[in-house]
């Protein structure tokens, strides 16, 4: 294999690493804190007393971890759908990981791949906040 290609290999380990790491302590903070006791506030509601489509997530993400659905849809009824959103992507971060090994020189259809899905995958499971945070975008320029 060519260095710059070993070392496109290895930045995309580290990469995946990195989002591993960072998935894995979402699921960690999830298991620490249990129902309404998290030490993030969901500062937007105490503001403006609005209730944003992201209110109730740690709550959610709480319960999902210990296996309880149906309570997780009452904290945030998009909880299970963004949880799935980092469970999968630790499961892609494993995987590619995973095939990257077995085909190395295949790097730049792996990290294509790897994106397409990503994104579409992010899109799905976070578009209802997507469309929360645009409309707002959209109010805001309305208003200046």
């Amino acid at each position: 294999m060519k260095p710059q290609a070993d070392i496109r290999v290895r930045a995309y380990h580290s990469i995946n690493m990195l989002m591993g790491i960072t998935f894995t302590t979402v699921f960690i903070y999830a298991l620490i804190f249990k129902g309404e006791n998290h030490p993030i506030p969901a500062l937007l509601t105490k503001i403006t007393g609005e209730v944003p489509p992201s209110k109730g997530l740690s709550a959610s993400f709480s319960v999902i971890i210990r296996g309880n659905l149906r309570v997780a849809t009452i904290y945030n009824p998009h909880g299970i759908r963004i949880f799935a959103f980092f469970a999968i992507q630790l499961v892609f971060r494993c995987l590619f990981s995973a095939v990257l090994e077995i085909k190395k020189k295949s790097i730049t259809r792996l990290v294509l791949a790897d994106s397409i899905v990503s994104v579409t995958v992010f899109i799905y499971c976070f578009w209802p906040l997507i469309v929360y945070t645009l409309q707002q975008m959209s109010m805001l320029f309305q208003n200046l």
